[in-house]
């Protein structure tokens, strides 16, 4: 009993002793930790945005019959002019969430910006992952009417197991992509926005 009363002691002497925190200043600890990690996902998409152009580019100069296969449906085309502008829309919300939280000067707007930032975030992330669905449930069959000599070619010669394999393996690999995607976009957004569910709490805590 002396022992745990001698420790109880040591505890106290320990809390006198640390600096305590207002309310104001880990109110401001929480902003800056909150604009820092907004700031950081708008840079990721930056980055992310960055990499997939390259990469078109890339492909365009490297390897342009692959640009223009025929097998291709013309709609995609307009789908991919379509998401980048849904990309470049999801940048712009990022910076503004970024610019809203940097100059928040109240709890209230600070925690409505992260929730905001939050759920832009969950959009992005869900529209992403159903275009890489949608390029890969139309690029796996255009590859093997490709390889079978055009489509007019596949038809002549498919039956109905050709066709049931090539929805199970279009289905498999767009499942796979997905879940791999998935697994890369949690490790860019899930984690920051972790974070910012945390400082919510902690904001949350301090409001009640």
């Amino acid at each position: 009993m002396e022992e745990l009363d001698l420790l109880k002691k040591d505890w106290k002497k320990q809390e006198e002793n640390q600096p305590t925190l207002s309310y104001n200043e880990i109110d401001k600890m929480i902003w800056k930790k909150s604009s820092s990690l907004v700031k950081w996902i708008f840079y990721v998409s930056l980055i992310e945005l960055g990499f997939g152009v390259l990469s078109v580019v890339l492909v365009f100069l490297l390897k342009p019959e692959a640009m223009e296969n025929s097998n291709t449906p013309i709609w995609l085309n307009w789908f991919y002019y379509f998401s980048t502008i849904v990309v470049f829309y999801f940048i712009y919300k990022f910076f503004m969430n970024y610019k809203k939280i940097s100059t928040t000067s109240s709890i209230k707007d600070l925690m409505q910006n992260i929730i905001t930032t939050r759920k832009t975030v969950k959009h992005y992330v869900i529209y992403s992952l159903s275009a890489i669905a949608v390029t890969v449930c139309v690029a796996v069959p255009s590859g093997f009417i490709a390889e079978a000599g055009g489509m007019e070619q596949f038809s002549a010669e498919a039956t109905l197991s050709s066709y049931l394999v090539l929805a199970v393996v279009t289905i498999f690999m767009a499942c796979v992509i997905v879940l791999v995607f998935y697994g890369i976009y949690y490790l860019l957004y899930g984690l920051l926005t972790k974070k910012l569910k945390h400082n919510y709490k902690e904001l949350k805590q301090l409001k009640s």
